[in-house]
């Protein structure tokens, strides 16, 4: 994991994680570090070190499996701090050794692996431009705890740093360079030289400026009048940004301020504390459980059948040249897979190709595609009037209209011309799959792929399985979407699936909080302050008041009992409004609001408003729980299954928050039993919609949770 080379007066640590395609920071790590690092600084031959890596990259950042750790039973403030303070007391002792140390870079740089470099006495960076330097861990609810707080304003000046920690960004060699956070950046072949050519020349002193009597932070301290106003602005942007539900931003600045007005050591002292409230709090822990091991778990395929050989996708079919198949023939050829695009006609599929063409010349104008590479991606896409194109297809994929007749004319089309054993697929976002199957000849070959919009931009695919569906389908497909860059959740059938019932559940409550007379602003900035993306009334025209119409007619026709009547009263006649009366939304420039051209929207859709108006508090209350409902209804029904996919289709599907975890973390922090009493309560006061189904009740009376507790 470690060897240790004695090169005349130069010892070399390397590190080299074996099994891993990336050195990634560990307690052995650590432990292996501290111990090679004491060898070489009890040999008196040896007169400067070089840290450096075996592999292309140098630390990915820590193994985020040690975070359990923290929140085992018996792991309180005073352990946590012993946990973290491992990493600090090496990298300070690699800081204070009195011999002088390099870092010879030779990739990417990210968490604990940049704290680890810039706990050395000097930087050397490579010039690859796939390289990556940052300090992530604010996107995962936490802070850099092994130093990357003090070390960096210390470095690149207070209000230099803010941005750098406060965003999580990561940037290039160049760009770190410029920073101050390296001092040289060299070619690949250079780098060891150029690490051991500073320490033959003298260039690199065994002292931390900031160790040094006279140190002055680079551009002023925290008192200065333009590092006050950053901080200050940076507080009030965060407050913008996070409404106060991630405190991760909160603490990093508290730690700038606070711990650049005291010697180093003070200064690490108060990170490793903020660190620790952060860590054993329940937004860290929420956050790195969905975005980083339930989307690394989705990422390398966990719910892919056993036993089946990996497949590629050479040829993509794609029906239907408007948005959504044009993106996803877009992220398909970018990828290197042929496509072939089929509207009703050649000069309907030709726009849409045309509008792919559009939309990499404008990835030409930003500088982030040469013209050669756009002209291969476009190159890749064919555009033809019929489906008998589809003869050398491994895949075909339907983005027509959500039209049951029109998507069976289709799947038959497709499938006379298709390969026997080429996969079909569904673009819908509601229609179930096994109605759609019906028509097929292959079912076992028939799935769905839901793609969100812009597909460009939108990293989840939820993938239905059909009761037909085999699992060799299942494989190609989550195969073509590890191609394409995606991440999938995998969903059994129903009407809506997951996301569609949940975003709309989303939708409907604000509609309905607007027909019990709530003011519409509240209402939006309710859902705002939850943590949401939009309000819902602004979701709803975005998605459209024409497609929600359909929805909710379908839906009603698929859902019975007390508590279904009670979610389509007073909704469904208010959207029937709006759609009768042409207002489907962004689109046609009315829908919940006005869009009048180059000016803000304005809501116009006038309802009477009650006397009384809730407390935000309720609004958002309002908001959440008929979305997280809506996912135990799924869970009771059988569609979601792996409470990691459906936490993290929440977030990648409809936005929900992620300092919430998702919609099961939800029910599992508050306590299942607890949630139950919670929601009979908001029955009880605002309508059955929100009774939970009888698989949960049983299930909170049996003490269950949807994820384990560190052990």
């Amino acid at each position: 994991m470690i060897t240790t080379q004695i090169d005349g007066t130069i010892g070399h640590l390397v590190i080299d994680m074996p099994d891993r395609s990336m050195n990634v920071i560990t307690t052995e790590l650590a432990d292996l570090l501290d111990t090679s690092l004491t060898r070489l600084l009890a040999d008196e031959a040896v007169t400067g070190i070089v840290i450096r890596s075996g592999k292309d990259s140098f630390i990915a950042g820590a193994d985020l499996a040690q975070m359990s750790d923290f929140v085992k039973p018996g792991v309180g403030p005073e352990q946590g701090m012993a946990l973290i303070g491992r990493y600090n007391r090496l990298f300070r002792r690699i800081e204070t050794c009195g011999k002088p140390v390099v870092a010879a870079v030779s990739g990417t740089a990210l968490g604990g692996g940049l704290e680890l470099v810039l706990s050395c006495h000097y930087r050397i960076a490579t010039d690859n431009p796939k390289a990556q330097f940052g300090l992530p861990e604010v996107t995962l609810g936490l802070l850099p705890g092994a130093g990357g707080t003090q070390r960096v304003p210390r470095l690149a000046g207070i209000a230099a740093s803010i941005p750098v920690l406060t965003q999580g960004k990561p940037m290039n060699a160049q760009a770190a360079f410029k920073l101050g956070l390296l001092q040289e950046v060299v070619p690949a072949e250079e780098l060891i030289n150029a690490a051991v050519r500073a320490l033959q020349e003298g260039r690199v002193k065994a002292v931390a400026p900031w160790d040094e009597k006279g140190f002055k932070l680079p551009g002023g301290d925290a008192y200065s009048p333009a590092n006050n106003n950053a901080l200050v602005a940076a507080n009030a942007s965060e407050h913008a940004v996070t409404k106060g539900n991630y405190p991760a931003s909160y603490a990093i600045l508290r730690a700038i301020y606070e711990g650049t007005k005291v010697p180093m050591d003070k200064g690490l002292k108060l990170e490793q504390q903020l660190f620790v409230t952060l860590v054993q709090g329940q937004v860290a822990q929420n956050m790195i459980r969905t975005l980083f091991f339930g989307k690394q778990a989705a990422d390398k395929l966990a719910r892919r059948p056993i036993g089946v050989p990996k497949s590629k996708v050479t040829t993509l079919g794609i029906v239907g040249a408007g948005f959504m198949g044009a993106g996803i023939a877009h992220v398909s050829a970018a990828v290197g897979i042929d496509v072939v695009l089929v509207d009703r006609d050649l000069a309907t599929a030709q726009r849409g190709r045309d509008g792919i063409g559009r939309s990499l010349d404008t990835e030409v104008e930003k500088g982030r595609l040469t013209r050669e590479t756009a002209d291969r991606i476009l190159g890749r896409i064919e555009p033809a009037a019929s489906c008998s194109a589809f003869h050398h297809c491994d895949l075909v994929i339907e983005a027509v209209l959500e039209d049951v007749e029109v998507k069976a004319r289709v799947t038959l089309d497709a499938e006379d011309a298709m390969p026997a054993q080429a996969i079909f697929a569904s673009n819908t976002s509601a229609l179930p799959i096994d109605d759609l199957a019906r028509a097929s000849r292959h079912p076992q070959n028939f799935i769905g792929l839901h793609f969100f919009s812009p597909v460009s931009r939108m990293a989840l695919v939820e993938v239905i399985v059909g009761e037909a569906t085999s699992d060799e389908t299942l494989a190609r497909a989550l195969d073509y979407i590890q191609q394409i860059r995606k991440t999938p959740i995998v969903v059994r059938d129903g009407y809506g699936f997951y996301t569609t019932r949940c975003v709309e559940a989303y939708i409907r409550e604000g509609a309905r909080l607007l027909a019990d007379g709530v003011n519409p602003v509240l209402i939006e900035n309710g859902g705002v302050a939850l943590g949401m993306a939009v309000g819902p009334l602004t979701l709803a025209d975005e998605v459209g008041i024409d497609v929600l119409h359909h929805i909710a007619h379908f839906f009603h026709s698929r859902e019975n009992g007390a508590w279904a009547k009670d979610k389509h009263a007073e909704v469904n006649p208010l959207i029937d409004r709006l759609f009768t009366a042409g207002r489907f939304g962004r689109k046609s420039g009315h829908g919940f609001y006005a869009y009048p051209a180059g000016q803000p929207k304005v809501f116009d859709f006038v309802l009477p408003r009650a006397a009384v108006q809730p407390d935000v508090a309720v609004v958002k209350e309002r908001l959440l729980y008929a979305q997280v409902v809506e996912a135990m209804r799924c869970w009771a029904d059988g569609v979601i299954a792996d409470p990691r996919e459906a936490d993290l289709g929440a977030h990648l599907g409809w936005a929900f928050p992620s300092y919430l975890g998702g919609p099961l973390s939800v029910v599992d922090n508050e306590g299942a039993s607890r949630f139950v009493a919670h929601c009979d309560a908001l029955a009880a006061a605002f309508g059955s919609r929100f009774e939970v189904p009888l698989k949960l009740r049983e299930a909170a009376e049996n003490g269950q949770r949807f994820h384990p507790l560190p052990q």
